[in-house]
Parts: C-alpha cells; structure tokens; sequence
C-alpha cells in the first residue's frame, strides 16, 4: 500500500487557489491552458497529485457531482512513445483505468455512465491512431501500456510517415469535444521538465494541435520555466540576449498564463514526513526536546528545495543504522543533521563551530552569508552559559540539548584545544553517544 505523502510546505492553500481556477474555466466552458510554474525540487508532483486527488472528490458518490474527467500525463513515463499524440490518448485511458472508483459499483450511474463515455471516445481515439499508422485496429495494445519501446518507435516512425496527421486531429478533436460536452476535461501534464528538449517541445506542439480551440478543456502544465526556456534555445538555437523575447513569445503560443509556485515554508508535518528517522530517538512515541528540534531542523531546512532534504535525510538514517543499532539520545539526531546541513553548506573546517562566537570569520561569514553564519552564532550562544568570552577564555554549556550538541563536535573537532570547560552535570553521561557521533563522522565522510 502506498504511504500517503506529507504536505510538508503548507501547499493545501496554493492547491485550493488552483481549483478556484479551473471552477471558474469550467463555469465558463472555457478551454484554456496554463502553468504551474516553480523549480526543481520545489514539490510540483505533490501540488498535481493533491489537486487532482481534490478534484476527483467531486466526482465521488459523496457529492453525486458530474463536474470534471480528470487526467494525469507524466511525459516522462510515457517518453518511449516517439509519437506523444499517441502517449496523450495512452495515458487519459490509463488514467481511467487506475482509478478504481471509476469502475466502482457503487457509483452513482450519472458519473459511471460519463467515465464510461469518456472510455469509450478514447479508446475510439486510439483506434483511430493504431489504424492510420498500420492499418490494424489494436486498441488492447494502447488501453494495456507495455513499455515496449523499440516496437513503439517502429509503429510511431510508420505513423509520422503514413498517415494524414492532420485529418486525424481533426476526428480526434471532434470525439474530444462529446466528451467535453458531458463534463470539464482537466489534463494535468507533469515531468515535461525530465524529458530530453526534443520530446519536451514535440509535447507542447501535440498538446496545441490536439486541444487548442476546443472548449470546456482545460490543460495544466507543472513547470521549471527556466528549464523550458532552455529546452526552447536549444531546439530553435540562435543568440540568447536577441532571442529571448522571441522564446517568451513562442511559450505564449501554449501557455495562456502561470501560477508560481514558491519555496513555501516548512510546517510542523516535518517529524511525521521523516518519521522512519525520527523515532529512532523517541521515547514512548515522542521526542523530549520536539519542540526545540523541530524549530532547528525546521530553521536549517526553511529554503532547501523538498528533495534535497529528502535525499539528506535518507542519507543520514543509512548512516546512522549502520553506526548506531540501539536507542540513543536525541542530541545525537540534532548533531547529525546538523553535521550534514553545515556540509551542504560547504561550512569547511568544522573545528570553527564552536569557536564561532570568539574568532573572526570573514571568509566564512561571506561564504555562508550573514544570516547563516548569524545563525550559527545564535545556537552557540544557545548552547553556552554565558555570551562574553575573551579569545583564551573557556565556555561553560549548557545542561541542554543545544550544550550537548555543541560539546559533541567541540570533542570531535577540537580535542586538543578544547573551547569548553569539563562537564559539570555528572548525572549525563554523553560518552556512549560522543562514540556514536564520531563512528557517524567517519562513515558519512566517505558517502557522499
């Protein structure tokens, strides 16, 4: 069973933004296309995937609502279709076909009845194609995708050169129009942005030959713009500065307006999104400390695009399983992912850390910037018992978690100077869990 993804960005708003779009679209029987627009990592995916799950709320025997067909076109998966008019028609059959509550009994009949005519215009559709490309009538073999790839690009090569491509739009877009008759077609294109420039601009050509004109259709396309601007330049070639404009007007042909998408800022779903990592340090279900680590990982994470902080966390739950098989104190999770933020950071000699309220670092101020490196300084002093240190003098920390973090990487990073006096809090031994976050260091210093 799929694990239901966490809405770590608070992204519910810009999803219920995106649907009062199309309510007005559809209101209006007007066709349109535009974009949902955001860079990489930034959770596009997510945002499609909860918009199209919202919508087809609607459609459930809850409402009895006869609203919308929703489907989904990741082109990326389809890309071993050289022909994309034939991956569009694949994946709106496939799309009907996954989701199991179009074929539920229990469906109220006005909504079963609409999904079956939809199925049964599309499967028409891709007969039309399989019969002007080879002269044989296989809708079995489009309705039950095969990633058969070499076969495919035989059958889409004898499509291009076979067969009048514009004729068949035309009855395409006529079957499209009964289905939009019956209810708002959404077809929701994402990944455009994986595929190779070629296929990424032959995708937009066949979404324009086959929905443009046509009403009650409304097409969103999930986007890096930075990215298919770049897909464009490289297609149509020419001098960036002198055809920039001519690219911008060139994306205007499919894309009637954008949505962007931004950063957002990480919410308190954190714990849970990560939860595999985060219970290896909770007892009886919760963190001591959750709400100080929830505001630091939050604080170090806020900017850090969805999948690099996936990638980091799964790196440092490999490491840690590999270094630590039993429960351990939670000031080892806030080293951890301390440690590897500061990496990503390119922070440098780690040793600087917890001198950095006593020397002067301009070099790493500048390399960090001033909200970083204030930030730093700010859990220092979070850590240490007093602010005012003279450069010979000795911190005392904190019997905190942010002490026991600052001691692990002084012990680490700075044994032969050490910047703390010995620990006074005799009934916390930090020895086991010193052992851990150095045998941690070693391991995630050759997995990169």
């Amino acid at each position: 069973m799929e694990r239901e993804k966490v809405d770590l960005l608070d992204r519910d708003k810009f999803v219920d933004n995106v649907i009062k779009v199309v309510e007005q679209l559809s209101e209006n029987k007007q066709g349109c296309c535009f974009a949902i627009e955001g860079g990489w990592g930034i959770g596009k995916t997510f945002v499609v995937e909860q918009l199209e799950k919202k919508l087809n709320i609607i459609q459930s025997e809850k409402t009895a609502n006869d609203k919308y067909f929703v489907f989904h076109y990741n082109c990326w998966k389809y890309d071993y279709y050289e022909e994309p008019a034939v991956a569009i028609i694949s994946a709106m059959l496939s799309s009907i076909r996954k989701d199991e509550a179009l074929t539920n009994l229990e469906m109220v009949d006005t909504v079963k009845a609409g999904w079956q005519l939809a199925q049964d215009k599309l499967q028409e559709i891709a007969g039309l194609y399989i019969e002007n490309k080879i002269g044989v009538n296989i809708v079995n073999v489009v309705s039950d995708i095969k990633d058969n790839k070499d076969k495919n690009e035989k059958e889409s090569y004898a499509f291009d050169k076979m067969f009048n491509f514009n004729k068949t739009i035309e009855q395409v877009q006529d079957k499209l129009r009964e289905i939009a008759d019956e209810r708002t077609i959404v077809f929701v294109v994402d990944e455009l942005d994986r595929c190779i420039p070629q296929y990424t601009i032959k995708v937009l050509e066949r979404l324009h030959h086959i929905f443009s004109g046509l009403e009650n259709i409304v097409v969103i396309l999930a986007i890096d713009r930075t990215q298919l601007e770049h897909s464009v330049e490289e297609m149509f070639g020419g001098n960036q500065s002198k055809n920039s404009m001519s690219v911008e007007k060139y994306l205007k042909k499919f894309i009637n307006f954008s949505l962007i998408l931004d950063k957002g800022k990480i919410n308190n779903n954190l714990i849970h999104k990560y939860e595999r990592y985060f219970k290896k340090f909770q007892v009886n279900g919760k963190l001591k400390n959750q709400e100080k680590i929830e505001k630091v990982v939050t604080d170090l994470f806020t900017g850090v695009d969805v999948r690099i902080q996936e990638k980091l966390i799964e790196k440092i739950d490999v490491v840690h399983s590999i270094v630590c098989k039993e429960p351990v104190d939670e000031s080892v999770l806030m080293f951890e992912i301390l440690y590897e933020v500061l990496k990503m950071w390119n922070f440098g000699d780690m040793n600087k850390l917890a001198l950095i309220n006593r020397e002067k670092y301009s070099e790493l101020e500048k390399e960090l910037g001033i909200k970083k490196f204030e930030y730093l300084r700010m859990l220092e002093r979070e850590a240490e018992g007093y602010v005012k240190l003279g450069i010979n003098e000795k911190g005392k920390l904190k019997s905190t978690i942010y002490g026991d973090v600052f001691w692990y990487f002084a012990n680490v990073y700075n044994a032969d100077d050490m910047p703390y006096y010995p620990r006074t809090d005799g009934n916390i031994d930090r020895y086991k869990e010193l052992d851990i976050v150095k045998r941690y260091c070693d391991f995630s210093e050759i997995m990169n």
